[in-house]
C-alpha cells in the first residue's frame, strides 16, 4: 500500500496522535514534551533526497520534497488550538524550525537518526519556549528562564524516540520505493 492517500492518512494519524500525547502528558518545569515539534523536525529531515533517488523517480517530485510544509502547518494549527495560542504562533515556529533543519542536511547524514533527533529537538525546544515568550503566551509560572532550560529535558528522549521510531513505521506504511498514484503498488 504505497499510495499517496495512505501516506497522507499516516501523516494525519501520527500528527493527531502526537498532539494527543503532548496535550495529555504531565507538565515538567512549565513545559510539555514537544511531540509535535519532533514530528515536524523528523519529517523535514526525512524529506531530504537520498542516494537511491535514481531508482525511485517519485522522490524527485515536488510533492515529496515539500510534504513537511503541510504537516508543519497542520501540527502548528493543532498546537495553537490545543494550547490556546493565537493563530500562527506555533505554526510560524514550526515552519521556521523546518526551514532551519533543511540547512542541517550534512549533520543529519553524519549522525544516527536517534542521536540527531536528540540533538535537534533538544536545541529546538528551548527556542520554541523563547518564541512563545516573545509572543507573550508562555506565561509567568514558572519563570520563562526556568521554562527555557526545563524544556530541553523532556525534549531529548522525545527527539531520540521519534527519530528512531518513525523511519521504521514509515517503512511499514510504504515510504520506501516509488509511490503509486491511484492504486496499491
Amino acid at each position: 500500500m504505497k499510495t499517496r492517500a495512505v501516506q497522507f492518512l499516516f501523516f494525519f494519524v501520527c500528527t493527531v496522535f502526537a498532539a494527543a500525547l503532548q496535550d495529555m502528558w504531565p507538565v515538567f518545569g512549565g513545559t510539555k514534551p514537544p511531540f509535535l515539534l519532533a514530528l515536524v523536525l523528523h519529517w523535514t529531515i526525512a524529506d531530504q533526497p537520498t542516494n537511491d533517488s535514481e531508482r525511485h523517480p517519485s522522490r524527485k517530485r515536488p510533492f515529496y520534497a515539500a510534504r513537511w510544509i503541510p504537516v508543519a502547518v497542520f501540527a502548528g494549527a493543532l498546537e495553537d488550538a490545543l494550547s490556546g495560542f493565537p493563530i500562527g504562533c506555533a505554526t510560524g515556529f514550526f515552519l521556521l524550525a523546518g526551514v532551519s533543519m533543511r540547512f542541517m542536511r550534512s549533520t543529519a547524514a553524519t549522525l544516527s537518526p536517534a542521536a540527531f533527533g536528540l540533538l535537534a529537538v533538544t536545541l529546538a525546544a528551548p527556542l520554541h519556549e523563547l518564541w512563545l515568550a516573545v509572543w507573550g503566551v508562555a506565561g509567568d509560572d514558572p519563570a520563562p528562564i526556568i521554562r527555557f532550560f526545563a524544556s530541553a529535558i523532556p525534549a531529548a528522549p522525545v527527539g531520540a524516540v521519534i527519530f528512531f521510531l518513525m523511519p521504521r513505521l514509515e517503512k511499514n506504511v510504504g515510504f520506501e520505493g516509488p509511490e503509486s498514484i491511484g492504486g496499491d503498488a
